[in-house]
């Protein structure tokens, strides 16, 4: 964990580092509607460029994530966190607003620890993906406040469930649709 917040703090400093840029970093709250649900906070930080090209971004969303399973007489549901890390691409040139696509590097770890139908059950549910892909629109309400819905899916590797959970109960391809409200610094 230290070496997770130390990474942030690095990338942080890089980003306020860079002289040329007027908007560096912004931080938004983050939800998502997906399997997992996500609540969480997201951090843009810009790439650079030039009023000619198309704008991109680093993108780190840190969450909490929530999933249920509702399978015949199986209903609980598991909490844990997930991570993506990746690129945005803004369409409009010279500006990070408007239209975007983005794609994410992303892990998500779920812990099941809960009594279903007298019984105990409880494992855990791991993924990795390369393939989580993006199209939104990010509207600038003020200069450093901005809403950014998004709609996209997730193609899942998931990694073999521990102890009661069983990878047959959940999708490897999923549908999602998320807003963040930002503030850039």
């Amino acid at each position: 964990m230290k070496k997770f917040i130390y990474l942030l703090g690095l990338v942080s400093a890089t980003a306020f580092a860079q002289e040329n840029q007027k908007d560096v970093i912004t931080l938004s709250a983050n939800y998502n509607f997906s399997e997992p649900t996500q609540y969480g906070l997201s951090f843009e930080f810009n790439k650079g460029g030039t009023p000619d090209v198309h704008l991109e971004s680093w993108i780190l969303n840190v969450g909490y994530g929530e999933l249920k399973l509702d399978e015949k007489h199986l209903k609980t549901t598991g909490t844990g966190f997930v991570v993506e890390l990746g690129t945005r691409s803004y369409f409009k040139k010279g500006m990070r607003e408007g239209f975007y696509a983005e794609n994410f590097l992303t892990h998500g770890e779920i812990k099941f620890d809960d009594t279903v139908n007298g019984q105990p059950f409880e494992g855990k549910y791991s993924y990795w993906s390369i393939f989580n892909p993006n199209v939104g629109y990010k509207i600038q309400l003020t200069k450093n406040l901005s809403i950014d819905p998004s709609v996209g899916f997730n193609w899942k590797w998931e990694v073999k469930g521990k102890g009661d959970v069983d990878n047959q109960y959940f999708d490897n391809f999923v549908f999602k649709a998320g807003v963040k409200l930002g503030y850039t610094f």
